[in-house]
């Protein structure tokens, strides 16, 4: 009598406790944005001259919120290793890195924050620099795992010892210092998410995702 294979179907295994972070900082950014439609928009909700303490935590309680999304995005791409190899990781955080970009360029400058199509003003803010983080970060997985958490961590302590550097050059403006890259009356272009920073916290939650490896 022959033997009838039962092929149970794969579970997906995902860790609550950073799907739980994810969820709360989403509720807190939302927070932040969800403020403006409830005061001017010129209201400085950081200013002691002018804020209230419960409006001021609502402003100040959102700094956490980006650096804890690029944590979470190294942390993710060091835990997808339990079903990707390398290779695919690499494709993966590089086509996504693109897709981001171009999300933040295109649909949500256009579609989402100013309607129009001129570009008359572009700011690369949070996907900007997410998704350059992650095709940064596509590119060091194939390092050590702890070489990339060292580099993630230099970056991060020695991203303020540049401070003394003083150059309007494009490059400089994109990696380090908030500026403009274009200002003239028909176009402006504002860099106020600069790389260094960002794909030094990307690479180290990819270091600190080792702390949460388990196998299902």
């Amino acid at each position: 009598m022959s033997a009838i294979a039962e092929v149970a179907p794969t579970k997906r295994v995902r860790l609550e406790s950073v799907d739980v972070l994810r969820g709360v900082i989403m509720i807190v950014m939302a927070l932040d944005h969800t403020r403006d439609f409830f005061s001017s928009s010129g209201f400085n909700p950081t200013d002691p001259a002018t804020t209230t303490i419960p409006l001021f935590f609502t402003r100040w309680i959102t700094h956490f919120c980006a650096p804890t999304f690029f944590l979470l995005t190294g942390v993710g791409a060091y835990l997808s290793l339990r079903k990707k190899s390398k290779r695919e990781l690499s494709k993966f955080l590089f086509t996504r890195g693109l897709w981001l970009i171009f999300l933040e360029i295109v649909i949500f400058r256009c579609l989402g924050w100013q309607w129009n199509f001129d570009y008359h003003l572009l700011m690369l803010v949070v996907l900007w620099a997410l998704g350059w983080a992650m095709i940064v970060l596509s590119v060091l997985v194939y390092l050590p795992t702890w070489l990339v958490a060292t580099f993630g961590v230099v970056m991060i302590a020695g991203h303020n010892l540049l401070d003394s550097v003083e150059s309007s050059n494009w490059l400089w403006t994109i990696l380090h210092s908030p500026n403009f890259l274009l200002n003239t009356p028909e176009h402006t272009i504002f860099v106020p998410y600069v790389l260094i920073p960002w794909v030094g916290v990307t690479a180290a939650g990819y270091g600190l995702g080792q702390v949460f490896r388990w196998e299902p």
